[in-house]
């Protein structure tokens, strides 16, 4: 479909053993064949010799100056094996930012366009690998935060989704025909059928996609949950108790919190946001009102208020 190749860096920015620069379009053989050099002799090589699916060990050069960029392993895809159905090829350097940049420059110099975000995954739908759910799940799968909200983005990705859709669009399908078979012969001996019933089905089998959405987005987004309650509740105290480690200061004096600490951990699976907030109350201390303020924003940004109160000390018009 597309007549130009992009490239991209594929690993995240940063220092690692690996870093790894993809290609995919019609040229991107010719461009790593024109940078490769095979083996320690630094032999040039065809794009034919690149055997698909096989890593090849050699060097990057830079073909203007005969200069080694990098110690490499390459790797080339023929489609249609491949993530995007084009012909890929993986350039797997070592994982600083120079030498992957470098590599990725001269990929770009030799013919190659950068490619935008998300582009190596929109080749893949729309040259027809990926359905637009799985898609969607790759994004979920890089942001995993919890194993549950993993297990849930890799059922999507191997089309859990579109298997789950297909009874009611089969019902929706063939309903269809039989509504249109109506109405282009009229005069035909079309046998009547009663309609309701499979539509019925239709919209109970959607209904429960869509309650297991729900949960989905729960698990993939994870819930925002404010620990909220008047200075010197104790709501620094069940932070510290929820996460088994002393993150927020606890003291006996009222007004240590002054801002929000934020702290994620696994709830049953669900990435969930605490957030320990300054204690509401009234006060005449410019900074201690900042805090508040920004207590009560957190409550409204929240899905649950934990609001905690001292049973230890008299109820308090501040717990209000």
């Amino acid at each position: 479909m597309y007549q130009d190749t992009i490239a991209a860096i594929a690993t995240p920015q940063g220092e690692g053993g690996i870093g790894i620069v993809r290609l995919s379009g019609p040229d991107a053989g010719g461009i790593a064949a024109t940078i490769f050099r095979r083996g320690r002799l630094g032999t040039r090589i065809a794009v034919d010799e690149l055997i698909s699916h096989r890593l090849t060990y050699g060097t990057i050069v830079d073909p203007t100056s005969g200069r080694v960029v990098d110690e490499v392993m390459i790797v080339r895809m023929v489609p249609p094996r491949t993530y995007t159905r084009e012909e890929i090829v993986e350039i797997n350097c070592h994982g600083g930012y120079l030498p992957v940049r470098r590599v990725l420059d001269l990929c770009l110099t030799h013919g190659a366009r950068m490619a935008t975000a998300g582009e190596f995954t929109l080749r893949a739908f729309l040259n027809g690998r990926i359905d637009l759910s799985q898609a969607e799940a790759v994004a979920g799968v890089i942001s995993a935060r919890t194993p549950r909200s993993l297990d849930l983005a890799v059922a999507e990705l191997r089309g859990q989704l579109t298997e789950r859709l297909r009874p009611a669009r089969d019902t929706l399908v063939e309903t269809l025909a039989y509504v249109d078979a109506a109405a282009d012969f009229p005069d035909d001996e079309i046998p009547p059928l009663e309609l309701s019933p499979a539509l019925d089905r239709a919209a109970d089998e959607l209904a429960s996609v869509i309650a297991a959405a729900s949960a989905g987005v729960l698990y993939r987004e994870g819930v925002r949950i404010a620990i909220v309650g008047r200075p010197n509740a104790g709501k620094s105290s069940l932070l510290n108790r929820l996460l088994g480690s002393d993150r927020a200061i606890v003291t006996d004096i009222a007004g240590t919190t002054r801002d929000v600490i934020a702290e994620t951990v696994n709830l049953l699976g669900i990435p969930a946001t605490l957030l320990d907030t300054a204690g509401i109350a009234e006060s005449e201390d410019a900074i201690e009102r900042i805090g508040i303020a920004r207590s009560r924003q957190a409550l409204a940004s929240s899905g649950i208020a934990l609001f905690v109160i001292d049973r230890s000390r008299p109820a308090h018009s501040d717990d209000r």
